[in-house]
């Protein structure tokens, strides 16, 4: 995310109560994670990732030689604080077109079709031939792009669901990305889709999606990706073109699913399903080995009582 006006390293350090350790001084103009880091970014390290990428870092209570490091107690909560100075939420003001609501600054196609009870947040951005219909919420800074079909109900940019233990409890962790809907995308009734943290939540061109499926912040969906209802994808999870989820699939956070793959319905995935390839059950696995697996289950209780007898149970 681009900061409104560029700063210095020195200026973050006092901002946020840490001490800047570098030899210069350089503006930074932007924040992102760092996995996405580059010239003129600052980001933050809250674990044992390895240190690359960003120009300066906010990290916890250590130096690090040889990276410009502004070091703070806590590098989240830091963050956190700047985020809120950098990026407050922007009013919510606009006006009433028939019978939606569109926010200030807001750009609506003309070709596009609004239902009654649609609201698109300020700064916004409908395709043209993309149709809203009843009830669906646009945050603010959401782009939806053309020949889009969202249906009743759905709320695409609301924040992600991320909370830091801090000394007053809870400390809520600002969402500054946004969210990007390519073209074609068709979005069913009752769907969320959540903005993203530091960059933009994405939904490639021509995806499929249900209803009632839940798409966490900075999830990254590649083109023609199916997802069928009650599926859940937390925070971060990339998925490749092509690939289908069936009914109430849930990928936990970071996960990834190759292009063309295909989950079956009420699987578990945690880590990375191979591209091409057809995984299922709770934990997943390939489906060969899955069908394997649940062959044995109506075994196991006679087994277990062999098992017990052996022992003199």
């Amino acid at each position: 995310m681009r900061l409104p006006v560029p700063v210095l390293a020195s200026e973050i350090a006092e901002m946020c109560g840490g001490v800047l350790h570098s030899e210069d001084d350089p503006p930074l103009d932007q924040v992102a994670p760092l996995e996405q880091a580059g010239e003129g970014c600052l980001s933050f390290l809250s674990d044992s990732r390895r240190i690359e990428g960003a120009p300066a870092l906010l990290l916890a209570k250590r130096q690090v030689p040889g990276v410009r490091t502004v070091v703070v107690v806590d590098p989240l909560v830091a963050l956190c604080g700047l985020l809120e100075q950098w990026f407050p939420e922007p009013p919510w003001e606009g006006e009433q077109r028939g019978g939606a609501w569109i926010g200030a600054g807001a750009r609506v196609d003309p070709s596009a079709r609004l239902y009654p009870g649609v609201v698109v947040g300020p700064g916004a951005e409908v395709g043209a031939r993309t149709v809203l219909f009843p009830n669906v919420v646009l945050q603010h800074g959401v782009a939806v792009g053309e020949d889009c079909r969202v249906h009743a109900g759905a709320v695409i940019g609301a924040d992600g669901f991320r909370y830091h233990p801090g000394a007053y409890g809870l400390l809520k962790v600002p969402q500054v990305g946004g969210v990007r809907i390519g073209s074609r995308v068709e979005i069913g009734a009752n769907t969320t889709v959540d903005r993203g943290f530091l960059a933009d939540t994405i939904i490639g061109d021509g995806c499929k999606i249900d209803n009632l499926v839940q798409i966490g912040h900075n999830c990254v969906l590649g083109r023609y990706v199916i997802i069928v209802s009650q599926t859940g994808l937390s925070g971060s999870c990339r998925i490749g073109d092509g690939a289908v989820l069936a009914g109430q699939v849930g990928l936990a956070d970071h996960s990834e699913v190759g292009a063309g793959a295909k989950i079956g319905a009420r699987s578990g995935v945690r880590g990375k399903i191979p591209a091409g390839e057809a995984w299922l059950g709770a934990p997943a696995f390939p489906v060969a080995e899955s069908l394997r697996i649940y062959a044995a289950l109506k075994y196991l209780p006679e087994m277990w009582r062999r098992m017990k007898k052996e022992k003199g149970e």
